[in-house]
């Protein structure tokens, strides 16, 4: 093993809580049927068979790995031959290993029968591919560990490492974190610390610079194994990374120190290496870091739209968000909210949990088709067109056509990258449901789920029983395998006036949490209603938006659905809509009443479905209409029931 210490070497920073593993939270609830579809009648389950090309028949880290006589592959993206030599030929590493990564975790969170073989499959598949030496990788010997330009080697091995840790976690397999090991310790020995490292290159594209989010594996690795040689070599990675001119750019600390400075790079890049900024923070206990952290966030702050999805559509360009002119990516929702959660995970701070939810119920859930099994690549909160380019009228580059703002269960003329992130989402927030603190437990984010692990070597089993987001109220119900003392912690969120609890022993509140601390039996209930009220909430200066705890409201708009291309398999298709009014609702405003609008709005219960959980709440009221001078009455449901719609009213 190399020697790390290549930087100044100041104490960790301690992390505030520590994930549980993967597998021990599973959903119930509208979230296990959404995924339960996504699997067996969806992207999640069907991609392979909707694009054998790039799944089933390139076995790029086995059989097809990348040699210098590699013939140029079908990716799907519009681009002239000649610009794909083969060292940019990594893209379907991330096709597979991210989608997999989806339907792995699906799979085991749902402990599917149909998909549990197969993924038992591909595991074994994988481990089979690895060389002697350790390599796990989607590159030949003529090409490993062995370029002056553009590469994917960093970004295949993180997207297929992070997907076997995830295996790992869930069964206890050791022989898969043995191989991840082994496969980490070849790459660290290839490019040991001192020496020419990964991003000492020229002309890089996309892939070297999402090579930096190896250090997802790393920080994981090191919290399992305790080796303190992962989390130093992530932050010489980070280091490394910084004083190289590279076209991804936005993270180094040069710019984040800099406070003119504003996001210009790729959104996807920008907020994944959030994460890998954490993790060299919380290696260094650096102040230079803090500070560079701090940097960071607030520039993220211009980025997000009132959904918390943030710019990315696909370049940030320096711009501050706007609801109707700024899209984001699904990839960029995805890899924020991860992101959310790291930091949610280090620094215990309940704001990030309020973040995660927001971003995952409005900007997550408002960027599915609420019927079809299908994403929109591009989205904004404001929507007036989907029909393939931002706006109808826009002009068209025969070269390179904008076709992103659509429904589709692929997206292949573009890049096959945010479907597969999109069934990555919900393993991912469940994962973060649950953290163990020094004292016991906390329930960072809410929703219907089950919680099996150990406290103090005890076998602890929490239910969680709830409509959420659509219901406040929570029912928690614990099974101890005998009487244990614990600390038992529940997040208040930020939007929420205060609480109710009902069967608990005296509680405390501090930092945003509600502890209790008692000896647990089974059969203990703890009943918890959050209070709030419909809320007025400024974006900018001249618009203003509607919510209700979690959840971002929306007046659904008539489209006119267009028909695209259609899928083999089940029924799948590309869907583009327009407007029946183009002029409908675009001079709305809120009319404000001095209570901030708990008293326009009324909420609307409906009976709950699981399969059509966002009909199961909306807010009744009025609107200003300023083309006809009066006011109108709407009906507004949350983001994710609405296809066009209008999130944002000017006030009156």
């Amino acid at each position: 093993m190399p020697e790390m210490k290549t930087y100044p070497k100041y104490d960790y920073k301690p992390q505030m809580t520590q994930w549980l593993f993967f597998g021990a939270i599973k959903p119930a609830g509208w979230m296990r049927a959404q995924m339960v579809r996504d699997l067996e009648h969806g992207f999640v389950g069907k991609l392979d068979e909707l694009v054998p090309d790039l799944i089933q028949r390139d076995d790029i880290y086995g059989s097809d790995r990348l040699t210098r006589a590699t013939r140029t592959k079908e990716l799907g993206v519009v681009s002239k031959e000649k610009e794909w030599e083969v060292q940019f030929l990594w893209w379907n590493s991330e096709t597979q290993s991210n989608w997999r990564d989806g339907l792995l975790r699906a799979t085991l969170l749902l402990d599917h029968p149909q998909y549990l073989p197969k993924i038992r499959a591909y595991v074994e598949h994988i481990l089979a591919t690895q060389d002697a030496d350790g390599y796990l990788g989607i590159y030949a010997p003529d090409l490993r560990y062995n370029f002056n330009g553009e590469n994917g080697e960093l970004w295949a091995q993180a997207t297929l490492l992070r997907t076997l840790l995830g295996y790992y976690e869930a069964t206890g397999q050791g022989s898969v974190l043995d191989a991840v090991q082994r496969a980490v310790a070849v790459t660290m020995r290839a490019w040991p610390v001192q020496q020419a490292g990964p991003f000492t290159v020229n002309n890089d594209f996309a892939g070297v610079c999402h090579g930096l989010v190896f250090t997802d594996v790393l920080d994981r690795l090191y919290q399992l194994t305790g080796q303190e040689s992962y989390l130093e070599y992530a932050l010489w990675l980070y280091r490394e990374y910084s004083k190289n001119t590279l076209s991804q750019d936005d993270i180094q600390l040069g710019h984040l120190l800099d406070t003119d400075y504003r996001f210009k790079a790729h959104g996807v890049h920008t907020y994944e290496h959030l994460r890998s900024l954490l993790t060299a923070v919380y290696a260094s206990d650096s102040p230079e870091l803090e500070k560079a952290l701090d940097g960071y966030l607030e520039k993220l702050d211009m980025c997000l739209t009132p959904s918390g999805g943030p710019i990315g559509d696909e370049f940030i360009f320096g711009r501050r968000a706007n609801a109707s002119e700024t899209g984001y990516e699904y990839c960029s929702i995805h890899e924020l909210l991860d992101s959310y959660a790291h930091l949610l995970q280090k620094t215990g701070a309940s704001k990030w949990a309020d973040r995660l939810e927001w971003l995952y119920f409005n900007a997550g859930q408002g960027a599915r088709h609420p019927q079809q099994s299908a994403i929109a690549y591009l989205k904004t909160d404001n929507s007036f067109s989907m029909g393939g380019p931002l706006h109808p009228d826009d002009p068209i580059d025969s070269q390179n056509p904008q076709t992103r703002y659509k429904y589709s269960p692929v997206h292949q003329d573009v890049a096959v990258c945010c479907v597969p992130n999109a069934g990555r989402i919900t393993p991912y927030y469940v994962k973060a449901m649950w953290m163990r603190s020094e004292g016991g437990l906390i329930a960072t984010l809410y929703g219907a789920s089950q919680l099996q692990t150990e406290v103090k070597g005890v076998a602890v089993c929490i239910k969680q029983e709830t409509n959420y987001p659509f219901d406040l109220q929570l029912t928690f119900t614990l099974k101890v395998a005998q009487p244990l003392e614990f600390e038992l912690s529940f997040r208040k969120p930020g939007w929420a006036s205060g609480f109710q609890m009902d069967g608990a022993t005296p509680w405390r509140e501090e930092n945003d949490l509600i502890s209790l601390r008692k000896t647990w039996q089974t059969g203990d209930i703890i009943r918890v209603r959050f209070e709030t009220e419909v809320k007025v909430n400024s974006f900018s200066a001249e618009e203003k938006f509607i919510s209700y705890g979690p959840l971002l409201f929306a007046l659904p708009l008539d489209g006119i659905v267009r028909a695209g291309r259609s899928y083999s398999g089940e029924v799948f298709q590309d869907s583009y809509y327009d407007l029946v009014d183009a002029d409908t609702g675009k001079d709305l405003s809120i009319i404000e009443s001095r209570s901030g609008g708990s008293d326009i709005y009324s909420i609307e219960r409906s009976l709950f479905d699981l399969d059509h959980p966002w009909e199961a709440l909306a807010l009744t009221g009025s609107l200003y209409d300023a083309s006809t001078q009066q006011v109108k009455m709407v009906r507004l449901v949350p983001l994710g029931g609405t296809i066009l719609r209008r999130a944002t009213f000017g006030k009156v």
